[in-house]
């Protein structure tokens, strides 16, 4: 398959530089965009012959520029159950469309797949990053199953990753691998703090973040709550009124 990607005119704290639509051959984008005229623009220009669109979930900078394309082009939507009501075809974990196989990768949320090829590339929405880690937010987000969803793709054994945000990567296990590693070295400073006495997610973000600038003292509060829940989940920790304590499994 011919890979190329168009960005979108969308940069921020989430999107880094701004969302990658990647263009297959001359056929099919995968995550369209935002709704932002000129990038639909772009995308119809660099693709007149556009007959599928896919998308990896439903957030809004990745979804509904599929909807003014479908508009204009008359191409059919492939998206997971819940993304859009226009969506023509909701694909299922191990469906094969053409040529692309969907990985079902709950955990950013709970209806998002990648998209893997036979050469193995992988697209991974906002599974894997090209930089950075991969916000996770209850209860739309689960940490349980982002770890799952890792651990899942790890053994597919994809060779490049395409991610929505940041650049490709060609070391597609290794990162896998390095995403895992720090989600599990995250969970070993939770269960460390609340054993160093911290019982409050905000006790437990001061020792875990503690140079961290204050305006992420919010975002890093959630991350911290996502892994709680996962260790609440597991039988590892118990929460009454607020407070949290590890169980003597730990």
């Amino acid at each position: 398959m011919n890979i190329r990607d168009i960005l979108a005119p969308n940069p921020g704290p989430f999107t880094l530089t701004g969302t990658r639509t990647y263009l297959i051959d001359d056929f099919a984008v995968i995550d369209p965009g935002p709704a932002i005229d000129s990038h639909v623009r772009a995308i119809r220009q660099a693709m007149p012959k556009l007959r599928t669109i896919f998308i990896t979930h439903r957030h809004g900078d990745h979804a509904p520029a599929a909807l003014p394309l479908k508009a204009a082009t008359g191409a059919k939507i492939v998206a997971p159950p819940g993304v859009l009501d226009e969506t023509d075809h909701v694909v299922r974990d191990g469906e094969v469309v053409e040529g692309l196989e969907a990985i079902a990768t709950p955990g950013h949320t709970r209806e998002h797949v990648c998209y893997l090829t036979s050469d193995r590339d992988l697209f991974t929405g906002d599974t894997i990053l090209g930089e950075g880690t991969t916000a996770i937010f209850p209860p739309d987000g689960n940490m349980g199953d982002y770890v799952r969803s890792l651990q899942k793709l790890r053994d597919r054994n994809p060779r490049r990753i395409f991610p929505a945000h940041g650049p490709t990567r060609d070391d597609a296990v290794a990162l896998i691998e390095e995403y895992i590693a720090h989600r599990m070295q995250r969970e070993r400073q939770v269960i460390d703090a609340i054993r160093a006495g911290a019982r409050t997610i905000p006790e437990m973000r001061r020792r875990i973040y503690s140079e961290l600038d204050e305006r992420l003292h919010g975002a890093a509060e959630v991350q911290i709550y996502a892994h709680l829940i996962k260790l609440q989940n597991e039988g590892r920790v118990d929460a009454r009124e607020g407070a949290y304590s590890l169980l003597s499994i730990v």
